[in-house]
C-alpha cells in the first residue's frame, strides 16, 4: 500500500507540475500579446498640400532634368488643403543620383517649417514617381517624430505646376 500511495504521489506531483507549467506559459504568452498591442504606438495621418514648388542651383536651367551628381535646393509653400490656407514652408536639399542597380535618381533631405514646429525627413525618389521617405524627427510639436510619408512633387522646372502633396504618417 505505501508504495501505491507513492506513485500516487509521485503522479498527483507530476500531474500539478504540468499544469502549474502550462498555466504559466499561457499567462506569460497573455501577458506578452498584452506588451505587444500596449507598445504599438498610435499613429496620425495628416496631409500637406503645397504651392510654388521651384528647384534650383546656380547653374541649373529650367527644363533640364537633374544629372548625377547636381546638387540642388527646392523649396514651397505648405497649405493644410488644396488652394488653402498657407500653414508653413518646405525647403529640401536635393542631390542627383545614377545607378544601374536602383531606381531612384535623387536622395533628398526635407524640412517642413510649421507653426508649432519643423518635421526633417529623408528619402530618394525617380523622376517624376511619388517618392518614399523616412521621418528623421522634429523640433517643437514635433520633437521625437518619427514614421514615414510619401511625396509627390511637381516642380515648375521640371514642367510641372509648381504644386505638391505630402501624406505623412507620425508615429507616437
Amino acid at each position: 500500500m505505501e508504495e501505491a500511495t507513492r506513485r500516487t504521489s509521485r503522479r498527483n506531483l507530476l500531474g500539478r507540475s504540468v499544469a502549474l507549467a502550462a498555466g504559466a506559459l499561457g499567462v506569460g504568452a497573455v501577458g506578452r500579446v498584452g506588451t505587444a498591442e500596449a507598445a504599438r504606438p498610435e499613429t496620425r495621418d495628416f496631409q500637406l498640400h503645397g504651392r510654388h514648388f521651384h528647384l534650383q542651383a546656380p547653374t541649373h536651367r529650367a527644363g533640364k532634368l537633374p544629372e548625377k551628381g547636381d546638387r540642388l535646393s527646392a523649396y514651397g509653400e505648405l497649405l493644410d488643403r488644396p488652394n488653402g490656407k498657407a500653414v508653413g514652408h518646405f525647403t529640401a536639399a536635393f542631390f542627383a543620383l545614377d545607378s544601374p542597380f536602383a531606381g531612384a535618381s535623387s536622395l533628398e533631405l526635407h524640412t517642413f517649417n510649421l507653426a508649432d514646429g519643423t518635421i526633417h525627413g529623408l528619402g530618394s525618389a525617380a523622376r517624376g514617381a511619388e517618392g518614399h521617405f523616412a521621418i528623421l524627427g522634429g523640433t517643437g510639436r514635433y520633437t521625437g517624430a518619427r514614421g514615414s510619408y510619401v511625396a509627390n512633387l511637381h516642380l515648375r522646372e521640371h514642367g510641372g505646376n509648381g504644386t505638391a502633396t505630402f501624406h505623412l504618417t507620425l508615429a507616437g
